[in-house]
């Protein structure tokens, strides 16, 4: 309400009183000039009223305001002003809900909006083919009725802990599917679902060229490994020979390990990953026997050791899976640089995650090498004639177990100040 029309009304209100004097002096009757007065402003303003209730009811049409004044006649203004500025609003909304709506319908992957029960308020159509979901016919249905697969079921129980799933499609048995589960709000969940055959069927083809590959490099290789046993045993071979006959037995020995480490790589890649094999790890034992193993090495006896583990911290995982991260970081610590080098390993809790970093003092790596460390065969070094007991695949193995785990990796190393690599552990899998 501005000034103007307060002015305006009070000066009506004037109006009405100077009638009521002039009334009242011509009559002589004071009080029933001004009383009769009043009921007829008040009347006069109680049937402005109504006429302006009626056409606000009625959706307050710019080309049927009803004639007011004062107070009343300001507020059919800010009312017609309020909803042409809400009609603008609406018609952007409505632009932008559109726009929204052919974005969602074109993507490749199923969307659906769920409510706080899991009911679907919303899908695209890719949600047809993809879940054989249908929005017209599941709307308002439980997703857990649509897709009945006991992970999935499970991952609705658990949205805190797991928010990610691969499960078979309902109606085809052929097909795997990614369910990705996004918590929106408290009364909403995004669910987001892709087909995912094309690519797993491409992993199991890899995975059978790797397992054939190194099926049909073992064979002849155990035959080399036999012979070169023969002859080093052999008692008529040329002493020129024996150095010669040594060095083809450790790269055939190397060419086993990279055998075994490519066919290991590989399992933890393709094979699905149990849960069941999860169980309570003793992390303090083990890592204080693992460190103790490698710091009692013979290649580790010119290297200073440090640790610090906390007593108290247990880990939920693959004891087998978790000592070959311990091992594989530990070796190469110490493989990796000179003697008089301190390796240190920390086991802790920090921002309620459960942490092991396994650092050195060493020369470290070049910068432009981090990205890369996790990559098979990925070699800082490149000459050959170092650190030949190595296969290049230790830290792709790390990495796919860290993944395993839903932990992460990170490697942190600066030329002349040392290379520390850190693994967070999810506060979930904390005992």
């Amino acid at each position: 309400m501005n000034k103007h029309s307060f002015k305006k009304e009070m000066a009506y209100g004037l109006i009405f009183i100077l009638i009521a004097v002039t009334t009242g002096l011509v009559t002589g009757f004071w009080s029933w000039s001004l009383l009769v007065w009043i009921l007829i402003y008040v009347l006069w303003k109680w049937v402005e009223l109504i006429h302006f209730y009626r056409w606000y009811e009625k959706g307050a049409s710019a080309e049927k305001v009803p004639f007011n004044h004062g107070i009343l006649e300001d507020f059919s203004t800010l009312v017609i002003h309020n909803n042409k500025s809400h009609k603008k609003t609406e018609k952007k909304n409505h632009y932008l809900l559109n726009q929204f709506n052919t974005m969602a319908q074109a993507m490749p992957y199923a969307t659906v909006l769920l409510n706080k029960r899991f009911e679907v308020v919303w899908s695209n159509q890719s949600a047809v083919n993809i879940l054989n979901l249908v929005y017209e016919k599941d709307r308002l249905n439980k997703i857990s009725n649509i897709i009945r697969d006991p992970g999935f079921i499970k991952l609705l129980d658990n949205t805190l802990i797991e928010n990610e799933i691969k499960i078979t499609h309902p109606n085809d048995a052929q097909k795997r599917i990614h369910i990705k589960l996004v918590k929106l709000s408290n009364k909403r969940y995004l669910l987001v679902a892709r087909d995912i055959s094309e690519q797993d069927a491409l992993r199991q083809s890899r995975k059978a060229f790797v397992d054939n590959a190194s099926h049909e490099l073992r064979t002849p290789l155990t035959v080399i490994t036999g012979y070169l046993e023969m002859m080093q045993n052999a008692q008529d071979i040329p002493e020129s020979w024996h150095q010669g006959i040594a060095q083809a037995q450790k790269q055939s020995q190397r060419m086993e390990k990279i055998i075994n480490d490519m066919l290991k790589l590989s399992a933890m890649e393709h094979e699905h990953y149990l849960e069941d094999s999860h169980e309570i790890i003793q992390m303090p034992t083990l890592l204080n026997r693992l460190f103790n193993d490698v710091k009692s090495s013979s290649k580790a006896q010119k290297h200073h050791f440090t640790a610090n583990i906390d007593s108290s911290l247990m880990l939920n995982g693959n004891e087998g899976e978790i000592t070959s991260i311990i091992l594989n970081l530990l070796n190469n610590a110490v493989i990796h640089t000179k003697a008089e080098t301190q390796v240190s390993l920390k086991w802790f809790t920090k921002n309620n995650k459960a942490h092991l970093w396994i650092c050195d003092d060493g020369d470290g790596i070049d910068a432009k090498h981090l990205p890369h460390l996790s990559e098979r065969f990925y070699r800082v070094d490149n000459s050959r004639d170092k650190n030949t007991n190595s296969t290049g695949l230790g830290l792709a193995i790390v990495k796919q177990i860290c993944d395993n785990h839903q932990s992460t990796l990170g490697i942190e190393s600066e030329i002349g100040n040392g290379t520390c690599f850190k693994i967070s552990f999810l506060s979930s899998e904390i005992k």
